[in-house]
């Protein structure tokens, strides 16, 4: 289960008009608190999912002209504490802090709060923190919790080293001596060290102007 939720069971007074009154009451039930109550916040806080657990018998509403049911339904619900550390991701940073995501988190971390902070001020964005809660946020209906809260530290992420290629041995297939064609034996012989080029020595060009020079010289004494 996700860390930022906790699983609770709440009761609700569902009311259901007449025309989704049907023979399996309870998928009407429960489609009702999904659009009443999941993915945004109610005075427990922000319900993730639920499923139903009990219904009573249903009550006539003669001013709305449908039906009541006391209803009881298990839900994740996230309501962070002061004191809570969570880990969300960095989207921006601003003159006023450090801006982060946890759905369903709007993550601020002040820059008020940390003056003189070095690590604070070597955060970039898309790392991932992690950070205490100081206070939260939020309204009836609101699909976000507003959190401000104080940076513990910054994950870093691991480095990747690449993969080394091994060469494997050559296998080669030879005859065995026994008498059967279908039968033959693997040797494996290992890979030969590349042969070495040999470098090949250039003739210095002033040697051969120096021979030339001689040979000159000679011809003339001659």
């Amino acid at each position: 289960m996700d860390p930022l939720f906790e699983r609770r069971e709440l009761s609700r007074k569902v009311h259901l008009n007449s025309k989704f009154i049907k023979k399996n009451i309870e998928n009407s039930l429960l489609a009702q608190l999904k659009m009443n109550y999941e993915g945004k916040c109610s005075s427990e806080g922000f319900i993730k999912s639920l499923s139903l657990l009990y219904y009573s018998m249903g009550r006539s509403n003669y001013r709305t002209g449908g039906v009541d049911y006391n209803v009881q339904f298990q839900a994740d619900i996230c309501l962070p504490h002061p004191g809570q550390t969570f880990k969300a991701l960095v989207n921006l940073r601003s003159k006023i802090g450090i801006h982060a995501d946890c759905e369903p988190l709007k993550v601020l971390i002040p820059r008020d709060l940390h003056i003189g902070n070095e690590e604070f001020e070597n955060i970039k964005e898309k790392e991932e923190i992690e950070f205490e809660v100081v206070g939260s946020e939020f309204k009836q209906e609101d699909k976000n919790i507003y959190i401000m809260g104080r940076l513990k530290t910054a994950i870093k992420s691991d480095v990747l080293l690449p993969l080394l290629s091994v060469e494997k041995p050559k296998e080669e297939f030879v005859d065995s001596s026994n008498n059967d064609p279908d039968q033959k034996t693997i040797k494996i012989v290992p890979n030969s060290e590349p042969e070495k080029q040999k470098r090949k020595l250039k003739r210095k060009t002033d040697e051969v102007i120096n021979e030339q020079t001689t040979e000159g010289t000679l011809k003339g004494t001659d």
